[in-house]
């Protein structure tokens, strides 16, 4: 993810029992990194069907900014000193369509290309240090939300668990 636990460790809200409000950092940032945060924050909820939840992300990236379609992940923001980054997911087929769809910014392309791959998916971390960037971001975003609103909720076979017969061979019990 191209940062260790020690860049997150700048977290501005490290305290897991205090949970930060949403525009905390409007407030507690200087005006230029505010005004990122503004410009991003709205940009990611202005997107058709995203939410925001401020979320504890565990003891490497503490609180982040979480933003998604329901259970489906767009993106988290981090607050780390004054800075500002983001982190985002890409499976193979939206790595691809990300490609296909047009020029990429050199930025992007780079983040992509240097992402770690976990599972199905590549996490991709991108610096935010000016409004151009945070621009270039809420392009990427609002490609990956319409994404995500293609598809419909995650698709898992029933869990058919462990059946066994009650007495009857009409009544199933599921444990």
């Amino acid at each position: 993810m191209a940062r260790s636990s020690a860049y997150f460790a700048a977290n501005r809200y490290p305290d897991p029992a205090q949970e930060p409000s949403a525009t905390a950092p409007l407030e507690d940032l200087p005006p230029p990194a505010a005004a990122r945060f503004h410009a991003l924050r709205s940009g990611l909820l202005a997107l058709d069907g995203i939410g925001e939840t401020v979320r504890f992300m565990g003891n490497t990236w503490r609180w982040a900014w979480e933003y998604g379609v329901g259970n489906r992940k767009l993106c988290w923001l981090h607050i780390v000193g004054d800075e500002l980054s983001a982190t985002f997911t890409l499976s193979d087929i939206e790595e691809d369509r990300l490609r296909k769809g047009g020029r990429l910014a050199s930025t992007l392309l780079r983040v992509v290309e240097e992402g770690q791959r976990t599972g199905p998916v590549k996490w991709c971390w991108v610096e935010l240090p000016d409004r151009r960037a945070v621009d270039t971001f809420l392009r990427l975003a609002g490609r990956k939300a319409a994404w995500l609103s293609e598809r419909g909720g995650p698709h898992r076979a029933p869990r058919m668990g462990n059946r066994r017969a009650t007495g009857s061979n009409d009544e199933l019990d599921t444990e």
